[in-house]
């Protein structure tokens, strides 16, 4: 996904119900009800050509801990926040584009048990810029688990720009954060913070700014009932070697957690966007599953999107009914649900995890009969590949008919993208694939040994078109 970042939230689907806490979010211990008017007498304020459409107010104490807030009001030429508590601090509004997105900051000290009357008006203040855009998006974080913020724990972790090493966010109490590097895996209690100890936006929500400037390759671990202790890097290793959670081995198979990516890209063009890349991954296993909504900035339409992708509320439950007995889900599959010492599901291995497990169980022989099939009706029936027109990806093939256990296909047309010559050129490339294993399949790759040019392996490697080949093949074999 191809974005201008602004803010993203993420739903925590883990079991249905909603996480047992005050939905009265605000801090307040006033008898009274506190307000803070803010009056501008410019309604429609832009900030360097952008318009401002919400006013962010969170109150923090002198330690720099959230006493109030954050609450968001539609800006106006006079917004008013109730609820303030009678201890002084610092108020701080934030201008925003959208939310997530801000362009412009106030501060300002209030003390409201030195007021008569519980009225404080702002009157006209003067924001200061920013100066440029923001150097991070706004995570929200929704948890609809049966956990509590106090052991639903986040690990986020990326690495810099120029590849140097890997880094986590470290959250500090006045809600700021920063990237910090790895430590080792004996440090793994400070690479993970309870979402309790997050910024509250509302009953079972929190947010925290995520700086992108070492987001590359990143990752959102979420984990329930106690921290990821495999997260850090190899004792005595270097900054990029970094070990993450195993879903099948010590120390972390018996703990709930899930994951998903989230990169950020920051090219070297000068004004060129950011590019973010979000996806609920589940490659490697089924776990929780989870939503996410993304909101942005279009630049082309001037508009600001929502987009909510992955999985429905109800998810995980029918996921394991479709796992479980009398489930639609074939016998072989059934056997890759892993459960803990209490028989609770943690997660359902993916095909790939469960051959790497299992390399002589029954999911690794899943889909022999579907290959011998296609292998035999290719023998007699030429296999050509068009491109396909609901989604266009630019290269097409002819083949020949499998002979000697061989299928042999040429690419005769490639997108003007693939621009690579020489062993790197696709077109006129002619692929002599071998007939695959169910392991080749699942993997979309080949790691056996190289007895020959790539081009006739189904490794994913050599030119673009090659792989692009194995991966249209593997995905049609995977559907039988």
């Amino acid at each position: 996904m191809r974005i201008k970042i602004l803010a993203l939230a993420l739903s925590v689907l883990c079991v249905v119900g909603c996480e047992n806490s005050n939905p009265n979010f605000v801090v307040t211990n006033n008898v009274r009800t506190n307000v803070l008017r803010v009056i501008d007498d410019t309604p429609d304020l832009q900030v360097d050509g952008d318009p401002v459409t919400l006013a962010r107010l969170t109150v923090s104490d002198s330690s720099g801990g959230i006493i109030y807030g954050p609450v968001e009001e539609v800006y106006d030429e006079e917004m008013v926040f109730e609820g303030l508590p009678l201890q002084g601090g610092t108020a701080t509004l934030e201008y925003q584009r959208a939310q997530g997105f801000t362009l412009a900051r106030y501060s300002t000290s209030l003390d409201f048990a030195s007021d008569d009357d519980g009225i404080i008006t702002l009157d006209s203040p003067a924001p200061q810029l920013l100066g440029g855009p923001p150097q991070w998006l706004t995570v929200r974080l929704v948890n609809k688990s049966d956990y509590p913020a106090e052991e639903v724990f986040v690990c986020v972790l990326g690495k810099d720009k120029q590849n140097t090493g890997f880094f986590y966010l470290k959250f500090e109490a006045d809600g700021s954060t920063s990237m910090q590097p790895f430590g080792t895996t004996a440090d793994f209690e400070k690479h993970s913070t309870a979402l309790s100890s997050m910024t509250r936006e509302g009953p079972g929500e929190y947010s925290f700014p995520c700086p992108y400037d070492k987001l590359v390759s990143g990752r959102i671990y979420l984990s329930f009932g106690k921290k990821l202790q495999g997260l850090g890097l190899v004792p005595g290793g270097g900054p990029l070697d970094l070990v993450t959670p195993s879903a099948t081995g010590a120390p972390d198979a018996q703990t709930l957690y899930e994951f998903m990516e989230l990169s950020a890209t920051i090219q070297d063009t000068p004004g060129a966007e950011y590019i973010l890349f979000a996806n609920t991954s589940v490659v490697d296993f089924f776990s929780v599953g989870l939503g996410m909504t993304l909101r942005y900035h279009d630049d082309a339409t001037e508009s600001e999107k929502t987009e909510t992708v992955g999985f429905v509320e109800n998810a995980r439950n029918l996921v394991l009914q479709a796992f479980g007995t009398g489930g639609s889900v074939p016998e072989e599959f059934k056997r890759t649900v892993i459960k803990d010492g209490t028989a609770s599901v943690l997660r359902v291995l993916s095909p790939v995890q469960a051959v790497s497990v299992a390399p002589s169980g029954t999911t690794a022989s899943f889909l022999n009969s579907a290959i011998d099939e296609g292998w035999s009706h290719y023998a007699g029936t030429v296999l050509n590949i068009p491109d396909n027109l609901s989604f266009r990806y630019g290269y097409q093939w002819t083949g020949q008919p499998v002979t000697a256990g061989t299928l042999s296909m040429t690419c005769t047309q490639k997108p003007p993208g693939d621009v690579a010559g020489g062993d790197l050129e696709s077109l006129g490339e002619t692929c002599n694939l071998p007939k695959p294993t169910t392991r080749i399949i699942f993997f979309c790759d080949d790691d056996g040994p190289l007895n020959g040019p790539v081009r006739n392996t189904w490794r994913n490697d050599g030119s673009q078109g090659h792989k692009r080949l194995c991966s249209l093949l593997s995905a049609a074999i995977n559907r039988g």
